[in-house]
């Protein structure tokens, strides 16, 4: 091994053995190399590591990084070889999660010998790169509280970015108080960087005690806010996410406020956006992420859609059925036209039995005007899923002012009685069957959708009415042309497209599918094919008047609230 160390290098050594998978023998293949390299005649770790790192692709440069990472504590050479060697394998790892691991053995290499920490202290105040570079790590490793108050404290910027950022991750024990009046000073700095570093460390020292921050670090949250920086957007959702605990309700506002004006661009930030809100709504606080939501969705206009907040949609929907609808009638109400499409897209769907929402009282404005407003939005938004839409106008009914209550029933004849039976016709039967209120108007209004089915019969025996065989063509070939490029850009977004196998089955009631077990063994597997449909229904006004339906809608959705 000795030879091999002297011609190949330590990387190619360790990726010729592929010593990873051999488990038992691991510790002994580590142990034999230390002790090569540890001896006085020993090989230089970086022997070829550029072209050996160059040959290294993909999970295969990982599988040999752990095992490296293994074999740094246990050296004994020289500091500035050690920094180069791991800085080499950081840059070659890139931005993957487990790319940072070397900087985690280098820290357990300084612990293993008291005086490589001071060294690269040394380093550091010196300006050394490289030692500045691991200086975060050094310090979390060795829990010097000590050192990283020197650090916070000096004028080299790297180093003080360094050092606040381990001060926020250490066990303070008891110089809490002194490491929170250094990050506190440096939250004052006309730095943003070293004011947004020094913050976020506080919050995270202050929620690792199950506290909250004192008042004098809101006031500078506030300060750095007030730019609308995306760094300081950032650090916004990021407190929100992971120190939610550690904000006052100050501090709580003032993140909310903040992460409403985020660039549509900034998908990292969105994306802790949807963790904290999540994390909010699990928390009790859904009403101050559906102000949130309806915010972001109006201010980006249109650039930002409830698609990038499904964790924070999943958490609404199983906080139950009453707090989605308290969102949806606020979304309503108070949203824009960004705001009404993106909860339209959210809750209409096919094939259900009943709305996915319920409307409790206490979301229903006071108001008989804005109660029909209401209405109106969800019977134009919703439309194209009557039970969602119907769902609204049923609870103003029970529950809101009765004098608008047959503008309201006949909302619900005009459009969705009138366009719709199936399934909206079966849900106002079982409303009037358990008592709902006004049973006796929405009786009336099934008694009137009768008589008009009854006056369509043989409408479609009027050839005036029937599309012409060009028609019929263009629209098939329309629906073909568009399924196939829905196909194609599924194929093309799915994760699945290149994990498996695909099949195309013409005909029969079961596949086979071919299991290799090994040596060229393989055995047949049998998977049953079961039926599945989901029904849905076309609005009759969409046939019978297509032209007045759709300027009727449009005017649901679009007409302006009246101002009080």
């Amino acid at each position: 091994m000795a030879a091999q160390l002297r011609t190949r290098g330590l990387v190619r050594t360790v990726a010729d053995r592929e010593c990873w998978r051999l488990d038992d023998n691991r510790s002994t293949f580590l142990e034999t190399l230390s002790t090569i390299l540890n001896a006085t005649d020993a090989p230089p770790i970086d022997l070829h590591i550029e072209d050996a790192l160059a040959e290294l692709e993909g999970p295969r440069f990982f599988r040999v990084q752990h095992v490296l990472c293994d074999l740094i504590p246990f050296l004994n050479v020289d500091q500035d070889v050690l920094l180069t060697f791991i800085t080499r394998l950081l840059d070659t790892g890139g931005n993957d999660l487990a790319a940072g691991a070397p900087s985690t053995a280098f820290g357990e290499w300084t612990k293993k010998v008291p005086a490589r920490s001071s060294k690269v202290y040394e380093a550091a105040r010196t300006g050394d790169n490289l030692a500045l570079r691991q200086l975060f790590t050094v310090l979390i490793m060795n829990a010097d509280v000590e050192e990283g108050l020197i650090f916070a404290q000096a004028q080299e910027r790297e180093a003080k970015l360094a050092a606040i950022s381990a001060l926020g991750t250490m066990e303070l024990g008891e110089r809490y108080h002194e490491v929170l009046d250094t990050l506190l000073q440096g939250a004052s700095s006309d730095d943003e960087g070293i004011a947004l570093r020094s913050l976020e460390a506080c919050y995270r020292a202050v929620e690792k005690r199950k506290v909250t921050a004192p008042t004098s670090f809101d006031e500078q949250l506030e300060r750095v806010l007030q730019s609308q920086s995306s760094l300081a957007i950032h650090l916004a959702a990021e407190l929100l996410w992971r120190n939610q605990e550690g904000l006052t309700e100050n501090a709580m506002d003032l993140c909310l406020n903040a992460v409403a004006d985020v660039d549509p661009d900034n998908i990292g930030t969105i994306s802790h956006i949807d963790h904290a809100s999540y994390q909010l709504v699990s928390a009790g606080r859904a009403e101050q992420v559906i102000h949130l939501l309806a915010e972001l969705l109006d201010r980006s206009e249109g650039r930002i859609t409830l698609d990038a907040f499904q964790s924070t949609c999943h958490a609404l929907k199983h906080a139950g059925s009453e707090v989605l609808g308290s969102a949806v009638v606020y979304w309503l109400l108070n949203g824009g036209v960004y705001t009404r499409k993106c909860v339209a897209n959210e809750v209409c769907s096919v094939g259900k039995d009943g709305p996915s929402f319920s409307v409790p009282k206490s979301s229903l404005p006071t108001d008989s005007s804005d109660q029909l407003f209401l209405c109106r939005k969800a019977v134009g938004w919703f439309f194209i899923d009557p039970l969602a839409a119907v769902a609204i106008p049923l609870a103003v009914l029970r529950d809101g002012c009765q004098d608008i209550a047959s503008d309201v029933l006949n909302l619900i004849y005009d459009p969705l009685l009138l366009s719709y039976g199936g399934k909206l016709k079966d849900y106002l039967e079982r409303y009037v069957e358990d008592g709902g209120a006004n049973g006796f108007g929405i009786t009336e209004l099934l008694a009137r959708k009768v008589a008009f089915k009854d006056a369509l019969e043989g409408i479609e025996k009027l050839v005036e009415l029937h599309p012409s065989e060009m028609q019929r063509e263009t629209e098939r070939v329309q629906w073909n042309e568009q399924m196939e490029r829905g196909m194609e850009q599924g194929k093309r977004e799915s994760i699945f497209e290149n994990l498996f196998t695909k099949q195309y089955i013409l005909y029969g009631r079961s596949s086979l599918t071919p299991i290799h077990t090994g040596a060229g063994a393989t055995h047949l597997t049998e998977n049953e094919m079961k039926s599945f449909s989901i029904s849905s229904e076309l609005p009759l006004l969409n046939i019978v008047d297509p032209i007045g339906l759709d300027y009727l809608l449009v005017h649901l959705k679009f007409e302006p609230r009246e101002q009080r």
